[in-house]
């Protein structure tokens, strides 16, 4: 009996050039001044414990030593081994141990806005009302321009931030003026 040759759609065949199951090595090398950086930051004491981790998986790997033994002895995945060092062989240092900023939202209220709502607060009711309430701030502060749109909850988060109830007597700031009425 003749072999046959298995056909180029055969699913036992592989890939040319990569092996199956084993993980690639990752070669991190680390240059004298990287080494100095990370142990600086390793002593230093005030970075949060990811960048930590990350620090010394890139010591580790620079020792030679393969991602799984480094996430062992961290106490991190493989994944994120292998993920650090990935990050470091394409951009370098920084990226690898810092997480690039993530897009936001921008902030509804600039702080000058912020600070001008909060003195709005601060001062006297309008007139006919005995005291601010969240969608009075919000129609006031649209009215007199200080923001062209603002939703409620921006409002009270703002006063929340700054510890404000201006529905209480003592945290309202009265000038002179309105002192001598009472």
């Amino acid at each position: 009996m003749a072999q046959k040759k298995p056909s180029s759609r055969s699913a036992f065949r592989r890939a040319k050039g990569r092996k199956r199951g084993r993980p690639l090595k990752l070669k991190v090398r680390l240059k004298p001044a990287e080494r100095k950086k990370l142990k600086d930051l390793m002593s230093r004491g005030r970075e949060s414990v990811r960048v930590v981790k990350r620090a010394r998986v890139l010591q580790i790997l620079g020792e030679g030593k393969s991602s799984e033994r480094a996430a062992e002895a961290v106490g991190v995945s493989i994944n994120t081994a292998r993920r650090t060092a990935r990050r470091y062989l394409a951009d370098g240092l920084g990226r690898a141990l810092w997480e690039a900023p993530r897009p936001g939202k921008e902030r509804a209220l600039k702080p000058k806005q912020e600070h001008q709502l909060v003195a709005m607060l601060c001062g006297p009711s309008p007139q006919g009302r005995a005291r601010w309430t969240i969608r009075l701030a919000t129609e006031e502060v649209i009215g007199q321009g200080i923001i062209a749109t603002i939703g409620r909850e921006t409002v009270r988060q703002t006063m929340k931030r700054h510890a404000l109830k201006p529905w209480r007597e003592k945290n309202v700031v009265h000038s002179r003026v309105d002192e001598g009425i009472r």
